[in-house]
């Protein structure tokens, strides 16, 4: 073999190949061997790696699965163009022509054809012929058969680029991409996959702050490192099969529609399919000119007496709007009915469970000095009196509107009445103005509407930029009323509960779990199943902190957080600056002070920057990473959604608070505790209490089952098998293992015989 530029030539045209017969992939194989062990590929560092990687992409390309050969069915006229073209290569056969019709009918001198897209040779279509039989002639002939582009003694096909491969076996250079020459590769490698803008510009700030010198070269410098050791974790997530672990990546779609079904067994509010409407019953028109008014005021006077009460005010998955939840009584109900909630929080049942929470958990402070019923019912009527309703030896009254109420139901009512609320406002506005010279309108008070109807309407939508519905499902939204889910390829128009249906279909979820896992791999993060609970959620692999977090859609948060782009930082800036390491991060990681050597993965390292590298790009030492951080962090649903405050529990009946030894023995009143005690520093959100409940409740019921005692931190007893769940062992694994199978039916058989 002659020197560097004859290997450089002959092997110019070797890019990815595809194969039809395992002798070829053999003798490929050696050919490669032979070239790879040549002393002069061997001198040459670029021309080794680059042939290195190639005979790794052939491994993977002819070790995927794929499908029969397929073909592209597209129209053509004598004058082809791009627009002209349509795959349907998801679609059968018989179904093609129906789909066409149009298009074949609005062009002139068209014809249907089959386009083979292994040698790009049209099929014309004849009634005489059946569809599969002239098919199957193309695919005998001799122009179907693989070509050779250039003279060898391996019998290869010709190039394909791997990026834009499709699922079949093909020879066609595909896409706009021209091959890549080997020259190409030693003079400009392009990275695999660019970073994120956004995440992008703050990398470079904190590079800016963290590193000894700032100047442009430097942060150019550090910003290659990174997309060098992304490209090469991109690499390995692309040979990995991530289909046999999608369930790790299981959502949880808050559908309040069922929920509220299942869970809520005093719930009165069930007209749920109608919340569209939002109270739009058409009225008489009157013969007076409306005028417009503010709401605002009336609605946040509201809202405070729902958060005396302790409702919880959320984002209902399914309609997009607000809605409040009712721990105490598990009650929910969307924003617009008011008339619904204001009954609820009046209602009896409400202010008795309300009253025995609050008296028995002295931690959650109370708008009154104390918690007894009739403190509550004396909330309530100060709330009735801002609305001038008050009560006398005859009844309740309405100063406002001048008339009678019959009873308390009534008045909740009446105070929702569109005259009650019109004077209501005209009142406030008055009095805003007497005390605001200048008749400025504060900003909480919103804008000016017609009715009260209008303003529900119209400030009932929230823009909630980490929406876990479309973040969990990778939806880009594309107008008022359409939805791209990019998982599908697909548009989806009409309002929410259109994107709702889709995203809780089969073929979506399978279509979507391969990307969470894909996108977790790629910054760094894991799924993991709970210890003592059953489910799932993640854990960062690189950040010193624990960072576990128990939705997908907080997990992608923390990717952009300060705390994981200034990991990063700090890592890159130990690569560059083998005298400004940071000894901490790397202790974390195992790698010796030196860094030449990694004791997670027992790997060997040449200098500081290849262990960073190794860190950043490694699988296998990202996996290792979260085992440990997992074995000293073995909680439960409590644990992860409360940043490590741990409850204790037994066969989810009895709930103990190690923070200050509460006994809870409800979710009602451990939901309350955990949410409005004073003594946690860190509370979760408003969405993350009510995904908390819904897996709550699922757990409560598996953990009975299994008898299941969680009496110290990492320690799960399980009462079947009557023993600590084994070392490597969680509750969702127990369940299915052979001991705890073969202890519950001898339990049930024992039982059986018994009756």
């Amino acid at each position: 073999m002659g020197d560097a530029d004859e290997l450089a030539n002959k092997m110019a045209d070797l890019t990815v190949l595809s194969f039809r017969k395992v002798d070829d992939v053999k003798r490929l194989a050696k050919h490669f061997q032979k070239i790879l062990n040549d002393p002069v590929t061997q001198k040459n560092a670029v021309v080794h790696k680059y042939l290195s990687d190639l005979n790794e992409t052939h491994k993977r390309v002819f070790l995927q699965k794929r499908d029969a050969v397929e073909v592209e069915y597209i129209f053509t006229t004598e004058k082809k163009s791009g627009l002209q073209r349509q795959r349907f290569n998801s679609l059968p056969v018989s179904e093609v022509p129906e789909l066409l019709k149009a298009e074949l009918l609005t062009a002139e001198n068209a014809k249907q054809v089959h386009i083979c897209t292994d040698c790009q040779v049209e099929i014309e279509l004849n009634d005489e012929e059946p569809l599969m039989e002239s098919l199957q002639k193309h695919f005998n002939l001799e122009v179907h058969l693989p070509k050779l582009k250039r003279e060898s003694v391996v019998d290869v096909s010709e190039p394909v680029i791997l990026p834009n491969m499709s699922r079949r076996l093909s020879a066609m250079e595909c896409g706009e991409t021209p091959a890549q020459t080997l020259e190409q590769v030693m003079t400009f490698a392009k990275p695999l996959e660019k970073l994120d803008r956004t995440f992008l510009a703050k990398l470079e700030a904190a590079l800016i702050r963290l590193l000894p010198d700032n100047s442009e070269a430097s942060i150019n410098a550090a910003i290659k490192f990174h997309q060098s050791a992304y490209d090469k974790l991109c690499q390995e997530v692309v040979g990995i099969d991530f289909s046999t672990q999608t369930s790790s990546v299981a959502p949880i779609i808050m559908s309040i529609k069922d929920n509220v079904y299942q869970n809520f067994s005093a719930d009165s509010n069930k007209n749920i399919e109608n919340d569209d409407n939002e109270q739009t019953t058409e009225k008489p028109v009157k013969s007076q000119v409306k005028k417009y008014r503010y709401y605002g005021p009336i609605e946040n006077f509201i809202l405070k007496l729902l958060a005396n009460h302790k409702l919880l005010s959320l984002v209902d998955d399914r309609t997009g709007k607000l809605a409040f939840f009712c721990m105490a009584c598990e009650y929910y109900t969307l924003r617009f009915r008011y008339d619904s909630v204001l009954n609820h929080v009046f209602s009896e049942s409400h202010i008795h469970n309300l009253s025995c929470i609050l008296q028995a958990d002295k931690h959650i402070p109370f708008s009154m000095d104390e918690a007894s019923m009739e403190k509550i019912k004396e909330m309530n009527r100060k709330f009735l009196y801002g609305h001038d309703v008050t009560e006398d030896a005859n009844g309740l009254r309405c100063g406002l509107c001048k008339t009678s109420i019959e009873s308390l139901e009534a008045s909740t009512i009446h105070i929702l009445d569109e005259n009650h609320l019109a004077k209501l406002s005209d009142k406030l506005y008055r009095r805003m103005r007497a005390n605001n010279p200048d008749g400025s309108v504060p900003d909480e008070w919103g804008p000016k509407d017609l009715d009260w109807t209008k303003f529900l309407a119209s400030v009932g939508k929230p823009q909630n930029s980490r929406d876990h519905v479309i973040i969990e499902n990778f939806i880009k939204p594309s107008g008022k009323i359409a939805n791209y889910c990019t998982c599908c390829d697909m548009t989806l128009k009409g309002p929410r509960q259109v994107l709702f249906n889709h995203i809780r279909q089969k073929k979506h979820l399978r279509n979507a779990a391969p990307h969470k896992l894909v996108m977790l791999y790629k910054n760094h993060c894991r799924p993991s199943e709970y210890f003592a609970s059953f489910g799932n959620y993640y854990v960062c692999t690189i950040c010193p902190d624990y960072v576990a977090v128990p939705s997908f859609a907080a997990i992608v948060q923390h990717f952009d957080s300060s705390m994981h782009i200034e990991t990063v930082s700090k890592l890159i800036k130990s690569a560059l600056y083998s005298d400004n390491v940071d000894k901490e991060l790397l202790s974390v990681h195992n790698i010796t002070e030196d860094g030449t050597k990694c004791e997670l993965c027992d790997g060997t390292f040449g200098n500081m920057s290849d262990a960073v590298n190794h860190i950043l790009s490694s699988i296998e030492h990202q996996n290792n990473a979260v085992d440990v951080k997992l074995r000293a962090n073995r909680g439960d649903i409590i644990s992860v959604y409360m940043h490590g405050n741990y409850i204790l529990h037994s066969e989810g009946q009895t709930f103990t608070c190690k923070t200050c030894d509460g006994v809870f023995n409800s979710i009602r009143s451990l939901l309350a505790h955990l949410v409005y005690a004073e003594h946690f520093k860190v509370k979760p959100n408003s969405e993350n209490i009510f995904r908390f409940y819904l897996e709550l409740k699922h757990n409560i019921v598996m953990l009975g089952r299994n008898k299941y005692v969680y009496y110290d931190f990492g320690k799960l007893k399980c009462g079947v098998c009557d023993g600590d769940v084994a070392e490597g062992e969680n509750a969702k694994r127990h369940v299915v293992s052979p001991r705890h199978r073969e202890n519950i039916t001898y339990l049930l058989t024992d039982v059986s015989a018994t009756e």
